[in-house]
């Protein structure tokens, strides 16, 4: 075929953490390779917009009120060996007329999936039409479910992030010739020039970074409200994302607090907050866990949600990069103790940097091209020669 690479790149809910590592993915291969087509999207949204909704609010509806729902089920062996025989197999199977219409127009050359539903959802449409489409699962939490396994051939592969993640996958079935450890994608053009971040200069007064998540589940009111307790000095900065109860409430009590407090809504550039910050506390997402291990920041960890985050909550406080605190009345004892002990904080610094990869994103990059069929390789280096 005579025209440029055309990348499919998909995800799962937007504004969320699989949509922010889609979103860097995209970037970086208009950084590396402008004449390439890229499409982006939400392929449940997409294909099936009514089911999309459901399972977004059935998922959130979970989270909030049955927490302990979400935790029984997420990555259970049971629950996977029910819906692989009997609901997947209609879900997943890769037949839908829109998603044969989305494939037809596009006719992508290699597709990226940052969530294990559109990955299967692929991989089946693959498999039925008889087409050789290099298929790239790009994992976005440390530990790997069960559902991102997809029979093995040898246009599927994985990124993973960790040796752990890769094991994960092994045990699940995976062959690790079908694996590159390679991070979880970030947006971090700043970061990635050095590999790893030099020690961060120390400020006259510390700044703390407290985040939510992008839908604000993290840190609550009564969160800030015990940091402000803690005796040293320091700055709060505050990031709602899009918990407006929260932000409105901050801002109706912002005099009240006995620190300097700083509260910003939904923001794009939190990787310049976690550098200026030496220390954030919030819940371990994937994607905020990969960034603050990219700027080398600790954290402290409230209120992991059940499921994906108790992986990361595991993995980075065995790492040292993390200290999970049970009760929000225990933070001005921590924060004041690891403030006072400058060289405990920059060793959970120096781990954190350790676990961080900053150039995940141009490697994935890198690592999908390579996979490209060798006549789309070779136009694409002719075109940008």
């Amino acid at each position: 075929m005579n025209h440029p690479p055309r990348i499919l790149i998909c995800y799962l809910v937007r504004n969320s953490g699989h949509h922010s590592a889609a979103r860097a993915i995209e970037a970086e291969i208009r950084k590396q390779h402008p004449e390439a087509e890229t499409r982006c999207l939400d392929l449940l949204e997409t294909t099936h917009p009514y089911w999309s909704a459901i399972v977004q609010y059935a998922y959130m509806s979970t989270i909030r009120r049955t927490p302990e729902l979400w935790e029984a089920l997420y990555d259970n062996f049971w629950f996977d060996l029910l819906t692989r025989r009997y609901i997947r197999p209609l879900v997943q199977r890769g037949n839908s007329p829109k998603l044969r219409r989305l494939m037809e127009d596009f006719e992508p050359d290699a597709i990226v999936c940052t969530q294990a539903h559109p990955f299967a959802v692929l991989s089946a449409y693959a498999r039925r039409q008889g087409k050789p489409i290099p298929l790239w699962g790009v994992i976005t939490d440390f530990l790997p479910h069960r559902f991102w396994y997809v029979e093995p051939d040898a246009n599927i592969h994985y990124v993973a992030p960790t040796d752990t993640a890769l094991q994960r996958l092994m045990l699940l079935g995976i062959p690790a010739d079908r694996v590159q450890i390679l991070g979880i994608p970030i947006q971090a053009d700043i970061l990635s020039v050095r590999k790893r971040q030099p020690p961060k200069p120390r400020t006259p007064t510390p700044r703390i970074l407290v985040m939510g998540g992008s839908r604000g589940l993290g840190a609550k009111f009564r969160t800030i409200r015990q940091l402000d307790r803690a005796k040293l000095d320091f700055r709060i900065d505050v990031v709602t994302g899009s918990n407006r109860k929260l932000r409105r409430k901050l801002l109706a009590h912002r005099h009240q607090f006995k620190h300097p407090i700083r509260i910003r809504g939904y923001v794009k550039d939190s990787l310049m907050l976690m550098r200026a910050a030496c220390l954030l506390i919030g819940k371990p997402g994937g994607m905020t866990s990969a960034e603050a291990m990219a700027t080398g920041t600790p954290m402290l960890i409230v209120r992991p949600l059940p499921g994906q985050e108790r992986g990361n909550t595991e993995m980075l406080v065995r790492r040292g990069a993390a200290i999970r605190l049970e009760r929000d009345r225990d933070l001005p004892a921590i924060v004041t103790s690891l403030l006072a002990n400058p060289p405990l904080l920059d060793m959970m610094a120096e781990h954190a940097r350790a676990m961080g990869k900053p150039a995940a994103t141009q490697q994935i990059v890198q690592a999908v091209w390579a996979h490209l069929p060798p006549d789309e390789t070779s136009d694409s280096q002719a075109a940008a020669g």
